[in-house]
Order: C-alpha cells, then sequence, then structure tokens
C-alpha cells in the first residue's frame, strides 16, 4: 500500500525476551533480532482478534504500511530445550524428547526488558482508530508475544497521530537519520564509514508478506542499526517524520 494520508498508530512492544524464527533456518531455531513484518501482521492480528490465517490479506502489503524500530540493545542467548518426539506418534511422550537449541533475544544489561517501537496505518482509518481507543484501555483481543508463546509481552505508550500531524517526505535529496529497520531494496547508496561514526549497520533477509496459503509472497533485505540508534540513509519512496521525535521513519514496504 502506498501513500495514505489516513492516521498513524505508534506503540511500543515490551518483554522479557523474543524469539522471531528465521525462515531460513535449519532444525536450530534461530532468532531475528527484530522482528520481521510478517510477524508484527500477526501481533496486530492478535490485537485486533483476527483468527488465525484469515488476515494475510487484510495486514498484507496492499492494505497496512508496518513499521518497526529496535528501542533497546539486544543480545542472542542461545538455550537447549525438550520438545517430544513426535517422528513416529510420540504425542503422549512415549517416544522420549528431542533437544532442539533455541535462540533467544534478550535485553543487553543494564536494560532489563527488549522493547520495540511498531508503526501502523491502514486502508481503513477506523481499523487504526479503532486499535488506538483499544490500546488506550489495555484490551487485547488476544494476548500479545514477542515471537512465540514462551515470549509474553504487553504495549505501552500507544499514540494515534492525525494526517495533519505526520511530515513526509518523498525521494530526500540528502541522507536523512532513519530511526526505523529499512528495505535494502529501498536504500540509494550505502553511508560511507565516516557517517557512520562508530555505528553498526546490521542486514538480514526477511519475509514480507504471505500468500493466504502462508506460502512466502515477498521477501527482502531489512538494514538496522545494532543498538537501535539511527543511520544516515538516502532512500526511494516516502519517509515520515513524527513531531515528538528526532529521527525519521519508513515502513517494511520494497
Amino acid at each position: 500500500m502506498r501513500g495514505t494520508d489516513g492516521p498513524l498508530l505508534r506503540f511500543d512492544v515490551v518483554g522479557p525476551m523474543a524469539h522471531f524464527r528465521k525462515f531460513y533456518t535449519n532444525s536450530s531455531s534461530l532468532s531475528y533480532p527484530i522482528p520481521p513484518r510478517t510477524t508484527l501482521m500477526g501481533l496486530l492480528a492478535a490485537l485486533l482478534g483476527y483468527d488465525r490465517d484469515k488476515y494475510y490479506g487484510e495486514l498484507g502489503l496492499e492494505r497496512a504500511r508496518i513499521g518497526v524500530a529496535l528501542k533497546t540493545p539486544v543480545r542472542p542467548f542461545m538455550q537447549t530445550v525438550n520438545y517430544l518426539f513426535t517422528k513416529n506418534e510420540g504425542w503422549d511422550g512415549s517416544q522420549g524428547h528431542t533437544q532442539i537449541p533455541l535462540e533467544l533475544i534478550l535485553p543487553r544489561p543494564p536494560e532489563r526488558l527488549v522493547r520495540y517501537r511498531v508503526y501502523f496505518q491502514h486502508r481503513d482509518p477506523e481499523r487504526v482508530e479503532g486499535l488506538h481507543g483499544q490500546l488506550e484501555r489495555g484490551e487485547y483481543r488476544y494476548p500479545p508475544y514477542l515471537g512465540i508463546s514462551e515470549c509474553p509481552a504487553w504495549i505501552e505508550d500507544p499514540k494515534l497521530y492525525s494526517p495533519g500531524e505526520v511530515s513526509r517526505v518523498r525521494d530526500p535529496a540528502e541522507p536523512l537519520e532513519m530511526g526505523t529497520a529499512v528495505p535494502l531494496p529501498r536504500l540509494v547508496e550505502l553511508p560511507s564509514p565516516e557517517r557512520l561514526m562508530y555505528r553498526r549497520l546490521l542486514k538480514d533477509r526477511m519475509p514480507f508478506d504471505f500468500h493466504p496459503d502462508r506460502r512466502l509472497k515477498a521477501v527482502a533485505d531489512v538494514i538496522w542499526e545494532a543498538e537501535g540508534r539511527p543511520l544516515p540513509l538516502r532512500l526511494r519512496g516516502e519517509v515520515f517524520h513524527l513531531p515528538d521525535e528526532e529521527a525519521y521513519g519508513c515502513f517494511l514496504e520494497i
């Protein structure tokens, strides 16, 4: 979805730990440090009360705009967990257990919680306004998680911005300080080492959208700063700026 003038909702999703399984991982459950767009689709669907596997069209690229920013430094932690061995109908535990490495995303000390900032717009403004009202009242249709059910989360600081409060710049001529994760195809050029000034740029390949049968519909590389600091980047397409934030943001669109 491109160029909506509807309201923009911003909120923080917070919890003690996270796991966002990489779609290309093997039996070891590796995690992205930040939630990919498809995970954010699921989070929004839970908050809005959509049924499982019924929200892909409603929150896909054609109807929804979703962005994310890392707000606390994080670190990976590998933990081996016991799963039931179910290859030969062992759902009752009779076949024993199998141990699988699980990568968890934890806050880097002295932080005690991981925090991600989510930005949301929709072709239907009433969905955005309705969700804002729910979050202000602390109402979740389904409980939020940071990836998996072992990583419960909650929502903080929901704020709704009217179209007039959101400044937009299309195809900026100069690099801007970008506080959100950025799709690599939208990058005009990589910043010079001098401009990065000791900031660490991370990149990973992430899913963006699903077909109704959960086949991947869109995939792209995404970049962000390792500790959540803004990156000086020049992008193609639209970026936005909110009145109470210093850095610019962009949606996960390609």
